[in-house]
């Protein structure tokens, strides 16, 4: 019989969850795209401070394999591509909106172990 130590993670809800969320861009990205709706690269890269290019591709391509964000391609000249979230992304924002309040009520502790 397994123990819970032996339990593979993906059987674990919150292990799972983590695994596709954590990072330090992620949520910001979730939530420019849950604040301003379907947008084109260039303004997330703009919406999300401090986000270099490459790391925004790499995300938004994370992203998009666990199905958080939809890619929508153009066939233009220059490419214009657009991204946005899936049922499943949206379904983040009490999660999100959760994250920000538990930040705001608890900013002075935070700022004070820095």
């Amino acid at each position: 019989m397994p123990t819970p130590k032996e339990k593979p993670v993906l059987d674990c809800p919150f292990r799972q969850t983590l695994d596709v969320l954590e990072g330090k861009w992620k949520f910001a990205i979730i939530h420019s795209l849950l604040h301003h709706g379907t947008q084109r690269f260039k303004h997330l890269e703009r919406d999300v401070a401090g986000i270099t290019a490459r790391m925004l591709i790499k995300e938004l391509k994370l992203l998009e394999s666990h199905g958080i964000v939809t890619r929508r391609p153009y066939p233009t000249v220059p490419p214009t591509v657009e991204y946005s979230l899936t049922e499943c992304g949206h379904s983040l924002a009490p999660v999100i909106e959760a994250i920000q309040a538990w930040g705001m009520q608890n900013r002075t502790v935070l700022a004070a172990g820095k």
